[in-house]
């Protein structure tokens, strides 16, 4: 049964006044169980294919059939669950979080999910990649190897039919790559579904299916079985006397199907060049908090400064009726300077309790897309908090008086 149909896939993309032809008109069926890679040159659309096939993007024109349900015209909601569910995406760069464990990295998709234990399903994920000894290390603490085997647990912990890979081995060295293909290979003895995008012939011929593409269209779709034994005839034929072996031609490692005797066995390797570090915005939880602190501190010291004033027994509307030069005399100054700082202290604390909510409420979104991070949650959470103590507390000073004086007005009963 086919898991992935597409019929007549289009997809163009405005680039100013001209229309670029991503995909024009691709058919293609992805059977359960297949490990299929996608081949071709730069901008031939093998990636744009794969962000439409992984629910990332519409298509212009055609469906896309998967699992039998046609998923073209659904909504954003919809298209979001069945990525979360359904479908693994392993990438080139890794795409993890540098400052948690890899346990926490593989639990990120059932945080999504709603899902309250993620602890042992991200546990079981690793150990069928072979990392379980290397839960609790940070990413930045593995391989290159090692990092790609934590994404591929990731994008398996849910147990999605279907496994989405974008240029797997291009970070890592050929060795460490042949160890990605050997999981891939095991992952799909399982029952996975994978797509692979890859530029690399080598990587393609591991595969059990290569499609060609070029100019958004499908210009070949074959067995690799096929391929290899076109490629043994076709070398037999030019050297008769020799046998097709390993010890005797390079040629017939490249042709020659994976077998138990030539498989490298998996474990992490040492990466051909360092990642591109993954720069993450700071949350800005924290600087909520201070600010919201700060804010309550400045209202405490104009609640202060003002009942200072108020000491003094003074009462300003006494000089309504003196003449201004009179009138500056018989102001204390105790009492002109507690006012000062009173109002400082107030437009400082309103100020600064703003800010704190302002930081705070762009913190907590920020920190949606970071799971892991529950302590940088509360911070901004407190920071919220403590800025609308800081703006509430001004007012409530003059509406809290006026409530009790009313009440103590009104007539019994």
């Amino acid at each position: 049964m086919a898991l992935i149909q597409l019929q007549g896939l289009t997809k163009h993309y405005q680039m100013g006044t001209s229309v670029v032809h991503a995909l024009d008109g691709v058919d293609l069926e992805i059977q359960r169980g297949e490990f299929v890679a996608i081949t071709g040159a730069s901008g031939s659309g093998k990636s744009t294919l794969m962000h439409l096939v992984g629910c990332l993007d519409r298509p212009s024109a055609g469906r896309i059939i998967f699992d039998g349900r046609d998923i073209s015209a659904l909504s954003d909601r919809q298209l979001a669950d069945i990525r979360n569910r359904q479908i693994g995406f392993v990438f080139q760069t890794f795409n993890l979080i540098n400052r948690v464990s890899a346990l926490d990295n593989v639990g990120v998709p059932l945080f999504y999910a709603r899902q309250a234990n993620t602890r042992e399903p991200a546990r079981r994920a690793l150990e069928r990649v072979g990392l379980a000894a290397r839960a609790t290390h940070r990413s930045n603490e593995l391989s290159g190897g090692e990092r790609q085997r934590v994404a591929i647990a990731r994008a398996i912990v849910n147990d999605p039919p279907l496994l989405l890979a974008d240029e797997p081995t291009g970070n890592l060295d050929s060795q460490t790559g042949q160890q990605i293909m050997e999981l891939f290979h095991t992952l799909n003895a399982q029952g996975v579904t994978i797509l692979v995008v890859t530029h690399e012939y080598e990587i393609a011929l591991r595969t059990q299916r290569i499609v060609q593409m070029r100019d958004g269209r499908i210009v070949s779709d074959c067995l690799t079985a096929d391929l290899q034994t076109e490629a043994a005839a076709a070398w037999s034929a030019t050297r008769p006397a020799k046998r097709m072996t390993a010890a005797n031609s390079a040629t017939a490692v490249a042709i020659a199907p994976p077998t138990a005797a030539t498989r490298v066995p998996a474990a992490g390797g040492a990466p051909r060049r360092p990642p591109a570090p993954v720069v993450r915005p700071v949350s800005g939880a924290t600087a909520s908090m201070v600010l919201g602190l700060l804010g309550v501190f400045f209202f405490v010291c104009m609640l202060g400064a003002f009942l200072h004033a108020q000491s003094y027994g003074f009462d300003p509307a006494s000089l309504r009726d003196m003449d201004p030069s009179v009138a500056a005399g018989k102001i204390p100054k105790g009492f002109i300077v507690a006012s000062m700082l009173s109002c400082a202290s107030l437009a400082a604390g309103v100020i600064l309790s703003i800010i704190a909510i302002a930081v705070g409420v762009m913190a907590r979104r920020r920190i949606r897309r970071e799971p892991d991070n529950w302590t940088g949650g509360r911070r901004a959470l407190a920071g919220m908090l403590l800025g609308i103590a800081g703006v509430a507390g001004p007012p409530a000073l003059l509406v809290v008086p006026s409530l009790l004086a009313l009440l103590r007005s009104a007539p019994p009963g």
